[in-house]
């Protein structure tokens, strides 16, 4: 039996990783009295889930008591080599008296110690002047991470209910599709969001996918809508750049009538919604660099889908990915965006990547427009990294 000894850390990904790359039989945490009970119950069910290990078993220990350490420790080690154990201490995430006594007991049988580097995913074994080691005796397994399984971990669960359909993701036609609406929206900055908002109130389908308006009834709207698409010279040239695209078919807009067809169902439901583009084109460039991405992510804060008569709290992150061990959250912000809506989408972010993604988690602000620099600094404070995504190289 092969018997991994760590401290149960804060960081969910600290007391796995060990596991997802090693085949464990058995894991013993040593860990303080205060642990909640969620979160190693989070972490066992994803060690026997996914890692295959067989057995969990925490045992607290005192806070300040060394020599209560070193007994609490020294009767689990000695009960496994009456089991005929191979043992292995792992510090990864451990704290001070913990260590101390992890050092001391490694020295005194002769038991290989190592650490994980989570951020580079690598491991790095500790001398103890002699040959045993992980890495040569036990045998390799890899779990990667994928966003169920490392949100499983950190107690959550994704409510994939409330998943959108335009949001499910990979289809390549669509995301080449995607790619030529973000070219439109970004020559367009100032008038995308007014031009879909302009759409979905005034020129809903009248059938299937297709949109026949009266120029009189659509001159009116333009009119009476006080916005800068007051005349049909910028709707027409963003309905015939997206007709060049092949988004919109059989577009025309001459003899006094605006007639067109979306490509399809989901064509429509990303023009109809402004800041889908931007998500989308998001979602899209982190596809090309990460193991797993979500677009349009609702994260249950305790694990638990209610039905109809609960009431679950949720957020909703634009865009998540995992690379690695490191999941990065993402917000997108197409338009103007006041200080309080600046301000509320920082704190917003910090919120869900601290209860979902731990002190390893990547928080990012995709932005449409610049960000002042008080805002900008404000970013840097809370380790949030901006983002401008204008039309750019990126899209070409």
């Amino acid at each position: 039996m092969v018997v991994v000894y760590e401290f149960f850390s804060n960081e969910a990904i600290e007391n796995v990783i060990t596991c997802m790359h090693f085949k464990v039989d058995k894991v013993v945490f040593f860990e303080y009295y205060d642990v909640r009970r969620d979160k190693k119950e989070n972490v066992k069910r994803f060690l026997e889930r996914y890692c295959g290990v067989q057995t969990v078993v925490f045992q607290p220990l005192p806070a300040n008591d060394l020599q209560a350490v070193l007994k609490a420790m020294e009767n689990e080690i000695r009960y496994e080599l009456d089991q005929g154990a191979r043992f292995y201490f792992d510090i990864t995430g451990g704290e001070s008296l913990i260590l101390v006594a992890f050092g001391m007991l490694a020295r005194e049988y002769k038991a290989p110690m190592h650490i994980y580097d989570i951020e580079k995913d690598r491991l790095i074994e500790l001398d103890s002047g002699f040959d045993a080691a992980v890495s040569r005796e036990l045998e390799t397994q890899e779990v990667k991470l994928n966003l169920e399984s490392f949100i499983g971990l950190q107690g959550g669960v994704i409510n994939w209910r409330q998943h959108k359909g335009i949001k499910g993701g990979g289809d390549p036609e669509f995301l080449e599709d995607v790619t030529k609406i973000w070219r439109i929206a970004g020559k367009y900055t100032d008038y995308w969001n007014l031009f879909t908002d302009f759409l979905r109130k005034n020129m809903v389908p009248d059938q299937d996918l297709s949109v026949d308006k009266p120029a009189s009834q659509v001159l009116n709207a333009l009119l009476t809508s006080h916005t800068k698409l007051h005349t049909p010279a910028m709707l027409n040239s963003i309905l015939d750049e997206l007709a060049d695209e092949g988004i919109l078919l059989d577009v025309n807009h001459r003899y006094g009538n605006y007639h067109f067809r979306f490509k399809n169902q989901s064509i429509k439901e990303c023009i109809w919604e402004g800041g889908s583009i931007l998500e989308l084109y998001t979602f899209k460039l982190e596809m090309e660099t990460s193991q797993d991405c979500g677009v349009g992510i609702h994260l249950d804060w305790d694990g638990v889908i209610q039905d109809r008569r609960g009431i679950d709290v949720l957020n909703e992150i634009d865009v998540l990915s995992i690379r690695g061990n490191i999941p990065t959250f993402i917000s997108c912000k197409s338009g103007n965006m006041s200080t309080q809506q600046v301000l509320h989408a920082l704190y917003e972010l910090e919120t869900v990547a601290s209860r979902f993604g731990g002190k390893y988690a990547r928080k990012v602000l995709v932005t449409a427009r610049e960000l002042g620099d008080v805002y900008l600094e404000r970013a840097v404070e809370m380790g949030v990294e901006v983002r401008p995504l204008f039309l750019s190289e990126e899209s070409s």
